[in-house]
């Protein structure tokens, strides 16, 4: 195995490779690509080890006549829903299964052309009311695709990225790239591992490792969480499709509205 460092800028440049990467493009509508994200994270407070999962599923159409945005973000703690949010184009719900109720906002027009902010909006109104560890999987939609092209900022502000190269010795075009940010103390730290099997023309996103070690307290909390995109018991990246029920909210039974700024009223 041989090794080398990486730079700012080598480490910025693997990442933008891996973050359009993500992308699977519709075959009915070469305008229009998917992909699914998976978070696994373990939070340990007081001895006391609690396990969430979550998805966040998008489906872009960037066509300027019929632009589409779509997406559902989901978390579980255990098998039990915590949270779950959808885009279906139009309206933004969020509903939370502890209390049986929603909230629903626009981000685009009934019907004719898209609203002006269409985009601006749906990355707004979709992101406000997220907590905790799925604002990762925010960030990693930002930072990967949500304004046409990746675009790499920082994860822990102000830090470079640094890394290490390892090219396979049996195999020199498969090279592994590990990526992070830190603070000097480790209580916090990004991790990315990537790597090529084409000598760095393209690279892949195997994971994303953010931990944090918070004051709780008297205690600290630890939290890590593991980013990876979704794939099916074939390896293959999972993909949806604009009709995708993923994409699709209909208020449960019973359930009621919470009021927001925008909430629509019907």
């Amino acid at each position: 195995m041989g090794q080398a460092t990486l730079t700012d800028n080598d480490c910025r440049i693997t990442l933008t490779s891996a973050f359009n990467g993500f992308r699977v493009i519709d075959p009915n509508n070469l305008t229009a690509y998917s992909y699914g994200l998976r978070l696994d994270t373990t939070e340990i407070l007081n001895n006391r080890t609690t396990i969430y999962s979550g998805w966040l599923k998008l489906y872009d159409d960037s066509n300027p006549t019929s632009e589409l945005l779509k997406s559902e973000l989901t978390l579980y703690s255990g098998t039990n829903l915590v949270q779950r949010t959808v885009a279906d184009g139009k309206k933004v719900w969020s509903y939370d299964p502890y209390q049986n109720a929603y909230s629903v906002n626009a981000y685009n027009v009934e019907s004719g052309t898209n609203a002006p902010r269409y985009r601006g909006d749906f990355v707004t109104l979709f992101k406000q009311t997220v907590i905790g560890s799925p604002l990762h999987l925010m960030t990693l939609m930002d930072q990967a695709s949500i304004t046409g092209t990746a675009r790499v900022k920082d994860w822990i502000g102000g830090i470079a990225f640094e890394g290490q190269q390892i090219i396979d010795a049996n195999n020199p075009g498969h090279i592994t790239n590990l990526i992070w940010q830190k603070l000097p103390d480790n209580s916090r730290f990004v991790q990315f591992n990537t790597e090529t099997y084409d000598a760095g023309s393209t690279w892949i996103l195997n994971s994303i490792q953010i931990h944090r070690e918070d004051k709780v307290g008297a205690s600290v909390k630890v939290s890590d969480t593991y980013l990876t995109v979704a794939k099916d018991v074939n390896n293959l990246q999972l993909s949806y499709t604009k009709s995708s029920t993923d994409f699709m909210f209909v208020p449960p039974t019973r359930s009621k509205v919470l009021a927001t700024p925008r909430t629509i009223k019907f």
